[in-house]
């Protein structure tokens, strides 16, 4: 009798899906095909956006050799907008920060309030971003205060997130060392991925797994028409 109703109370166990996951990581480190491969792999009905999206949603006058391999033709727009900056001396490997104008400091500053609006409007979301600075984490920490946030680390050994930004072409060189170790420093993670130790598929199910730890048990209360299954 005690293990079938064992075995009862176990089916009675759902997953808390969380409201919010935030995959924070480097440029090049595989954040969106990972967080596509983890939308098609759960029955969740989770929307995926990030920080491309919005910065795609600005006049590319704006970012003008930003999604190059070398940003030139600067002027007052991509003053506005963002600019490339080498920090590295010369000789040492190029290492780029990002410096924000006013157009695109707006941008960043709506970003979370946006994510937190489709979120009190029912949408849970996958967020594919990268941490550039404290004023953007303290953002995101202001925006999603009370809601259920689930956070990845995704990490890159750097000799193959260059070998990524030199092969896409669609990246400033030196973006990756700049991000490298700058993303990670502003907070901790529920779980972390290394998607140059692992392929994607390995990556997912690892996020799977850690999902599927959030059991709660089912009440009618807490059910939602979703079509989900509980990853196993």
């Amino acid at each position: 009798m005690g293990r079938a109703r064992a075995r009862h109370e176990a089916r009675r166990l759902i997953v808390r899906w969380p409201q919010l996951i935030l995959v924070n990581g480097p440029s090049s480190a595989g954040k969106t095909t990972l967080c596509r491969a983890l939308q098609a792999a759960i029955d969740h009905p989770y929307l995926v956006t990030g920080f491309d999206d919005f910065v795609f949603m600005t006049a590319p006058r704006y970012r003008r050799g930003a999604d190059t391999s070398r940003q030139d033709g600067r002027d007052a727009f991509t003053a506005l907008g963002v600019e490339m900056d080498t920090a590295s001396p010369p000789g040492a490997p190029p290492s780029v920060s990002a410096r924000f104008g006013p157009v695109f400091r707006r941008l960043l500053d709506g970003m979370a309030p946006t994510v937190r609006a489709l979120v009190d409007n029912g949408n849970d979301v996958i967020f594919d971003h990268v941490l550039h600075d404290r004023t953007m984490y303290e953002s995101w920490r202001a925006a999603t205060s009370g809601l259920d946030v689930f956070t990845v680390g995704v990490t890159c050994p750097l000799d193959i997130l260059e070998a990524r930004e030199r092969a896409r072409g669609d990246r400033v060189l030196g973006r990756a060392r700049g991000l490298a170790d700058v993303v990670h420093g502003f907070m901790d993670y529920d779980v972390t991925v290394d998607t140059g130790a692992h392929a994607t598929a390995a990556c997912v199910a690892r996020l799977i797994a850690a999902l599927g730890r959030r059991r709660i048990p089912s009440s009618p209360s807490a059910s939602r028409d979703t079509g989900d299954r509980a990853p196993t």
